[in-house]
């Protein structure tokens, strides 16, 4: 009586090789793409870090009824959040952490973004209603020399522009 097994067979090493080689001619032309997209996303992510440490700044002031200051320093390109309340013997209200004010958060930029002076100064203080004391706009520019700007209104919503 005869065996009647399935007769299975491989790949050759030519067909392998011809995979390979069409793989890599695909790669070849994707990858470039993908490396000329990070700049673009590296602005994005930057623009969403300013306005996700304006709303942070927001709900803290309004969640523990107290001043809250978010500090912005371009030259190290980053933001500090801080609940301004003098607690620690320092002086409450005044936009400078001193004392043993609590830092809410502190955020830094994306590698390749650059954080631009905002135009309302290097403080916004959020009331506890949630009020900023300014308004105006923050931006962040990329190595190819791009910008995205967040917008701060007086009621104190933002958004990414």
């Amino acid at each position: 009586m005869k065996n009647h097994l399935i007769d299975i067979k491989g790949f050759s090493l030519v067909e392998l090789l011809i995979v390979i080689a069409i793989i890599a001619i695909l790669s070849a032309f994707a990858i470039p793409n993908l490396f000329s997209d990070i700049p673009k996303y590296n602005l994005g992510a930057g623009a969403r870090e300013i306005l996700s440490a304006i709303q942070l700044a927001r709900m803290t002031a309004i969640k523990e009824n107290s001043n809250v200051v978010l500090s912005f320093n371009p030259g190290a390109g980053s933001l500090t959040i801080y609940v301004d309340d003098g607690e620690g013997g320092g002086t409450a209200e005044d936009k400078v952490r001193n004392g043993a004010e609590r830092l809410v958060k502190f955020y830094r930029m994306p590698s390749g973004i650059d954080l631009l002076s905002p135009s309302f100064g290097q403080v916004i203080q959020f009331n506890n209603r949630g009020l900023p004391d300014v308004n105006g706009n923050a931006s962040v520019r990329n190595r190819l020399s791009k910008t995205k700007t967040v917008t701060l209104l007086a009621s104190g919503h933002s958004r990414i522009q």
